[in-house]
């Protein structure tokens, strides 16, 4: 890969639109607003500071590492069937998610993933600091910006290597979709502890401030559906789409053809990050469930839903 001057590579892509300039001294916090919702903040970034992280995905964090074999969010085409399709004919399975998993992932975390080279970047290193200031919030990676996804990625990835292995040794299998992790294996007592040992690696590769979610921790066996990440494996082995999801799509299709006022409130003030969700969603249905796409074309218009699946495909 031939590397070159961030300036350079910026002037490139903007075509003077947007100044480099600017680029290395606009006031970040001016150009966002907070946005409260459900207890949290969603940060919405201005038309400017969305174009300068296009920039940075583009030319950086698209390019850093990610453990593929288990990391399945926020990479282009693959979606929740993907996680979940190799653990179809497991009989034990253990389900978590991580506490506040955007918050957790700190400056220092970040800076630490990001490599002086392997990427288009000439002079990163001269830069770092600024591309880290435009990416977080107080320090913390933010809900709202489009480079946070990628980030987590590769933030996450000494911890699903590390996983990856021990789950290889002991016979089970792992896999991660965002926040929410999948372990499983064909003998019950192989996950004895497994909460503990998980736990364990993520402090060991990620620091203290990583915590599981003991509300939503459970062990489920294969006698009943089990249900994850909006889908279920049936006891067939089958992975099918929950019916919780199948009404969650469904009413953002209505809204979508009705009312883009209220999809708007539905999709916490990002109109962008919620369709590109949705879309995820239907393309996880294609795959996992195809008789029920075509009911929903039937319903809102095979153009809107194949516009979506095209969506998802990019």
């Amino acid at each position: 890969m031939k590397q070159r001057p961030l300036k350079l590579l910026f002037d490139a892509m903007h075509h003077g639109k947007y100044d480099f300039e600017d680029f290395l001294s606009c006031d970040v916090p001016a150009n966002y607003d907070p946005i409260p919702w459900s207890g949290r903040t969603i940060y919405k970034p201005s038309k400017k500071l969305k174009a300068y992280h296009a920039f940075l995905n583009s030319f950086l964090f698209e390019h850093l590492s990610t453990n593929e074999n288990v990391a399945f969010a926020y990479r282009k085409g693959t979606n929740p069937h993907h996680a979940l399709a190799p653990h179809a004919n497991s009989r034990a399975f253990f389900q978590t998610d991580l506490v506040k998993f955007f918050d957790s992932i700190t400056t220092a975390l970040i800076r630490r993933s990001i490599p002086d080279d392997g990427t288009p970047i000439a002079d990163l290193a001269a830069h770092i600091e600024r591309i880290l200031e435009m990416t977080t919030i107080e320090g913390r990676l933010p809900i709202g910006f489009s480079t946070s996804p990628a980030l987590s990625n590769a933030c996450l990835r000494p911890f699903d290597d590390a996983f990856e292995s021990l789950c290889r040794d002991r016979d089970l299998i792992y896999s991660r979709y965002a926040d929410d992790i999948l372990v499983s294996a064909n003998d019950r007592t192989k996950l004895d502890g497994i909460d503990r040992i998980l736990a364990a690696v993520l402090t060991q590769e990620l620091g203290p401030g990583f915590q599981l979610n003991a509300a939503k921790s459970k062990l489920t066996t294969i006698g009943r559906k089990v249900k994850a990440l909006g889908m279920v494996i049936l006891p067939s082995g089958q992975i099918s789409i929950d019916m919780g999801t199948k009404k969650k799509v469904e009413y953002q299709l209505h809204f979508f053809t009705k009312d883009k006022g209220r999809l708007l409130e539905v999709f916490k003030h990002d109109m962008e990050a919620g369709l590109q969700q949705l879309a995820g969603h239907i393309s996880h249905i294609n795959a996992a469930d195809p008789t029920y796409l075509e009911k929903l074309r039937k319903k809102y218009g095979a153009t809107i839903v194949d516009s979506f699946l095209h969506r998802s495909a990019k």
